[in-house]
């Protein structure tokens, strides 16, 4: 299902990485307790060097968050995926359904992508199309 997404400021830690480094996301992630996100948060995807293959940043953090790093997630089109359930597992599963469909692959603009981790405890993920 294809959604329209406002503008939203994300301030949080971030990290330049790839798929292929997953030790520096999962030290990443460690961090995200003591950050002391409250309510919904999110894992902000942006300034992709090529597609899912190649560098990007990954920032996670909160609208609310008091940290100097932040990304923005720009206003527009994105494909709403929700996660079957709220785990790292899951959340990986589906990561990798989105890498394997070809037809999302062609619609995919690398603008920004989106893990949205909302209060309810409930995952979706957003890709700019």
């Amino acid at each position: 299902m294809t959604i329209q997404l406002t503008e939203k400021t994300i301030k949080g830690k971030k990290i330049r990485t790839n798929n292929h480094r997953l030790d520096e996301i999962i030290a990443l992630w460690n961090k995200v307790p003591d950050m002391h996100l409250d309510g919904e948060f999110f894992a902000v995807y942006s300034n992709y060097e090529s597609n899912f293959k190649g560098d990007y940043d990954l920032l996670v953090g909160s609208e609310q968050a008091d940290f100097p790093e932040i990304s923005v997630i720009h206003a527009g089109e994105y494909v709403e995926i929700p996660v079957a359930e709220a785990s790292p597992k899951s959340v990986g599963e589906t990561w990798q359904k989105i890498w394997e469909d070809g037809a999302l692959e062609k619609k995919r603009t690398y603008l920004t992508d989106v893990e949205h981790y909302k209060a309810d405890g409930t995952i979706v993920i957003y890709l700019s199309v």
